[in-house]
């Protein structure tokens, strides 16, 4: 019982000094990505997450009810980050075709260091491989998206390409260097990634012929 009351007790200090509920929400998201980081999914357990956090675990169940809810989140903040991160990376880059080439490389090298995904990719390959393969329809989807809008908004005339298409080819091709990094073209290295993208990805935006423009 103890540990219990001292868990409570924290929870209670953290209320009352002031964490909000988007503090406390993102306390237990850091505590459930170093557990899931540390441990692979299926070791974790919510009381695992709660007592990482120093919360009550009625504090974890009040905002996610269970641990497919727990995971949704984490994933989906490491999703909004990474898409934050690529785009501060390539703002100041002055043409497309610069920007597509730099977001590229930050992506597939922040992806390659991301410990959640290695971990999975490694222990748990059964449970994250479907996310990218027979079941990528909500991941695609989002990609997909997010790079059409940075092709739309991007600086200089209107790609030939569709953006959607394009953005598409983009980002399964990204997906699948992610996955399989080993073959016949070499990218180990930042550059050996761009010379990648200035041959095979940047060509994909003046193609008329993918989609409609």
């Amino acid at each position: 019982m103890q540990p219990h009351v001292e868990i409570l007790g924290q929870d209670a200090v953290g209320e009352a000094l002031g964490d909000d509920a988007e503090g406390l929400t993102a306390r237990l998201l850091d505590a459930a990505l170093a557990e899931f980081t540390t441990y692979g999914l299926r070791r974790t357990s919510m009381e695992n997450v709660a007592e990482r956090a120093g919360l009550a675990r009625s504090t974890l169940y009040r905002r996610f009810s269970n641990k497919q809810e727990l995971v949704r989140a984490v994933a989906l903040r490491q999703v909004r980050e990474l898409l934050v991160y690529l785009v501060r990376q390539v703002e100041q880059l002055p043409t497309i075709e610069e920007r597509l080439v730099e977001a590229f490389v930050a992506g597939v090298q922040r992806s390659r260091a991301d410990g959640l995904l290695t971990r999975l990719l490694k222990s748990e390959p059964e449970t994250v491989l479907p996310y990218f393969t027979t079941h990528a329809e909500v991941g695609l989807g989002l990609g997909r998206a997010f790079l059409a809008e940075q092709l739309r908004r991007s600086p200089g005339p209107r790609i030939a390409a569709d953006p959607d298409a394009a953005a598409e080819v983009i980002f399964r091709l990204t997906t699948s260097i992610m996955l399989s990094p080993k073959g016949h073209i070499p990218l180990d290295t930042d550059e050996d990634l761009r010379a990648f993208a200035r041959a095979y990805l940047v060509p994909l935006l003046h193609q008329p012929g993918l989609g409609k423009p």
